[in-house]
């Protein structure tokens, strides 16, 4: 049975962001400077963000809207990945998801003809969708859905937030992905140990469902 997505969810918007997402870094996983961020919040949304002693009615609109923006994005990637892989369930295994980059070329990593080289592809791959799939928890049910992927977007937004002595404050959120943004994680997402983004995608899922 498949997933009932946001109705605003559509083939267009998932397309849009794995295709900028997928200019954002080089081969090696360098951001690439030149392309712009990916935002996926309104300007009123903005504009409410930067205003200045907030009520609390407003800080809570600033998280609903936030999170729907997230549910939006999130569906339509699912959407744009279900049609790739034939797989209108909406819950990606393993093997979806290594034919989902095979198809697309969102990964940037050329499938190797050396045995060695393979062994190390398939588990850089692996490792990465573990993380994906179970939300940067070291066991889950090792399928990715909507909510996954929707901590992935919310976690790629997770800014560090410093005082002025650069000490670390907490992280904020302002709907804005930038190469920096995404290459550091695509960088971590296939390292096989418990890291930033791991925490981050913790935090994320944790934020968004509790």
């Amino acid at each position: 049975m498949s997933e009932k997505l946001s109705e605003y969810a559509n083939y267009e918007l998932g397309e849009a962001f794995f295709a900028i997402v997928n200019k954002m870094v080089v081969q090696d996983g360098i951001p690439f400077s030149r392309i712009g961020n990916f935002e996926f919040v309104s300007s009123s949304w903005l504009k409410l963000a930067d205003k200045k002693d907030k009520s609390s009615a407003e800080i809570k609109k600033l998280d609903e809207d936030y999170k729907i923006e997230i549910r939006d994005l999130a569906d339509s990637c699912i959407i744009y990945m279900g049609a790739k892989t034939k797989n209108k369930t909406y819950k990606f295994t393993l093997e979806d998801y290594k034919n989902f980059l095979s198809i697309t070329n969102v990964d940037k990593m050329a499938i190797p003809n050396d045995k060695a080289d393979f062994e190390s592809y398939n588990k850089k791959i692996e490792i990465q969708f573990k993380k994906l799939a179970n939300h940067g928890e070291e066991s889950g049910d090792n399928l990715i859905d909507k909510r996954d992927f929707a901590a992935f977007i919310y976690a790629l937004d997770m800014k560090s937030d410093r005082d002025e002595q650069n000490n670390f404050k907490g992280f904020i959120l302002n709907g804005k992905i930038t190469p920096m943004d995404y290459a550091i994680a695509y960088r971590e997402l296939k390292e096989d140990r418990d890291n930033m983004i791991s925490f981050k995608l913790r935090h994320a899922y944790k934020n968004l469902f509790g």
